[in-house]
């Protein structure tokens, strides 16, 4: 099991290739990130080489979206387009989200005139092409469910139920969940019982506390026995820390949340 730190949300007082230099004083050996247009490539790559820094994951689609079939030949060129920057950075793994996110956190509204088993049926045939095109690229695909009570309102996959449903109707070997556990907490789902019935059909995590979107052990949720069960499940993936720092300081969030790690695997 390894872990990465999404550098979006942290050490933000920085651009964002000058946070890879601090977070790796910190302790952060691979990192991830979510949309590639809004950076420097070329310095980013130099930095990650200087630092000897790798990238784990990050969006594979910010444009369009997996519900509507007429942006279906869109998406699929916007993978396409996204593997290229993975590949030029070493990156293994992509995220999807099934709909675009406005700045603010909202989901674009996805056709009205589709019914709800016609949204479902239109994100597993996606998945599963998304699946043969990362079978083709030698690349690994994980989409994400999110909560839309707070963070996200409008998002259409917001259940673990019909998320794992979704992936298990794939059945690509190259396509997972990406199951976060802050969101799924926020939608009121059991996560322990989630991770313990399903972990063959999850590919990444993602981790924050609850309420506030924090690092482990500033909320409610029990991380302690979380990292053990993925422990014992003998889990050998990857966990990402996509959190805000609880008092603004990047370095005490970081440098606690991977004592936590260390202590409890």
């Amino acid at each position: 099991m390894q872990i990465a730190f999404c550098l979006e949300m942290l050490y933000t007082e920085l651009p964002f290739v000058q946070r890879l230099a601090t977070a790796k004083s910190d302790g952060i050996e691979w990192f991830e990130f979510w949309d590639w247009r809004n950076k420097d490539l070329n310095v980013l790559l130099h930095e990650m080489n200087l630092l000897n820094m790798k990238v784990s994951n990050l969006s594979g689609n910010r444009q369009f979206g997996m519900i509507d079939p007429g942006e279906r030949a869109l998406f699929l060129e916007e993978l396409h387009e996204t593997w290229a920057i993975a590949k030029r950075i070493g990156c293994p793994t992509l995220m999807l989200l099934v709909q675009k996110l406005e700045a603010d956190g909202r989901a674009v509204s996805p056709l009205t005139f589709l019914s709800r088993n016609e949204k479902i049926e239109q994100i597993i045939a996606c998945g599963f092409e998304a699946g043969e095109l990362a079978e083709k690229l030698d690349l690994h695909i994980v989409i994400e469910p999110l909560n839309d009570v707070l963070d996200h309102p409008g998002y259409f996959l917001n259940s673990s139920r019909l998320a794992f449903h979704i992936i298990g109707e794939i059945n690509h070997p190259r396509v997972k969940l990406l199951y976060d556990v802050y969101h799924m907490a926020m939608m009121g789902e059991d996560v322990y019982h989630d991770i313990e019935n399903n972990l063959d059909l999850i590919g990444y995590f993602h981790f924050a506390d609850k309420p506030g979107r924090n690092e482990p052990g500033t909320g409610e949720i029990d991380y302690k026995n979380i990292f053990l069960l993925l422990n014992r499940l003998k889990y050998d993936g990857f966990i990402g820390g996509e959190f805000y720092p609880s008092t603004g300081d990047s370095h005490n969030a970081v440098r606690e949340t991977l004592k936590l790690f260390a202590h409890l695997t």
